[in-house]
């Protein structure tokens, strides 16, 4: 025991100070150990009554137990309450295959609105921690505005726009299963889902086609790399962020504004698109996360 002796009096200390500072925030779901220490390589995120533990594998052994251990003894949480995942370098449409079936199914706070989240069926919860910032920072600026949430997995962005007063969100996903996960948000919040789009298609694809409706904010978030079988060609990021870009652009109504992020760590932007661009990722990182090369985030705003 005595070797898990830093982890764990660093787990009760950040523990401590979150707890209170989520408490004020309105928040149920937020990092608590963020692999402050190197030798314990582990992420430890709090979803309400409940944690979900991101262990790094490095090729050792299976420290799942001795971890669930020390976390129920720090923490005072139930071991059945405890979700593990091993996180390992993602290739391809991984990270979004399902790998359970217990359809537990539960909401969070966050802001005032509620996310219903999902910490054993899929390897990512169902919302994004790091991007809660950049989801309020979108919800501020939608009211009255047509908004398009590409890539839009759950639709956390769309809810954030809606509840804001948006006239109208277009909620854009390859996967059916996330659209109807985003319609279960958007009714979790008192939002008519029928009143917004839910558009399954290859956004690369509907990025290329004529430009029939404009939009005042844009919320292009895409993955680093997927390869789905219901995709037209292979996404990567880095080599096609100028064409994603640039098809968003054209779809902003004038004075329009365009988010687009990236967790790709090695990112760069094209020489092309810098001028145009503003970096915000400083504003757009949460004070739970501590590693700060979880995303990047820029606007772009048009006349």
């Amino acid at each position: 025991m005595s070797d898990f002796d830093p982890f764990r009096n660093r787990l009760r200390k950040m523990a401590r100070h979150f707890d209170k500072w989520a408490r004020r925030q309105q928040l149920e779901a937020y990092r608590i150990y963020d692999a402050d220490l190197d030798e314990f390589p582990v992420t430890v995120d709090r979803y309400a009554d409940r944690l979900y533990v991101a262990v790094y594998e490095r090729g050792e052994r299976d420290l799942t137990e001795t971890y669930r251990t020390h976390l129920t003894e720090v923490l005072d949480i139930p071991a059945e309450r405890v979700h593990f995942k091993v996180r390992q370098r993602q290739s391809g449409n991984r990270q979004y295959e399902k790998l359970a079936a217990s359809q537990e199914e539960f909401a969070v706070a966050e802001y005032g609105r509620q996310f219903l989240v999902n910490l054993s069926d899929y390897l990512d919860t169902g919302l994004f921690l790091d991007h809660r910032a950049t989801r309020r920072m979108v919800g501020d600026q939608s009211r009255h505005k047509r908004v398009l949430n590409l890539f839009a997995y759950t639709c956390s962005f769309g809810v954030y726009a809606a509840t804001a007063g948006a006239g109208r969100v277009d909620n854009l996903d390859l996967s059916n299963t996330y659209l109807d996960w985003g319609r279960r948000n958007f009714e979790r919040n008192g939002i008519d889902s029928r009143d917004h789009g839910f558009i399954r298609a290859d956004a690369l694809q509907w990025l290329a086609q004529p430009v029939t409706e404009r939009y005042d904010i844009i919320v292009l978030d895409p993955p680093t790399f997927s390869n789905s079988k219901m995709m037209a060609d292979v996404l990567d990021t880095q080599r096609d962020h100028v064409r994603l870009i640039e098809g968003s652009l054209s779809r902003l109504a004038a004075g329009g504004r365009l988010y687009f992020s990236t967790n790709y760590r090695k990112f760069k932007l094209a020489d092309e698109l810098a001028g145009l661009a503003r970096e915000i990722t400083a504003q757009t990182l949460p004070p739970d996360f501590r590693k700060k090369n979880l995303h990047r985030c820029w606007v772009f705003d048009v006349d």
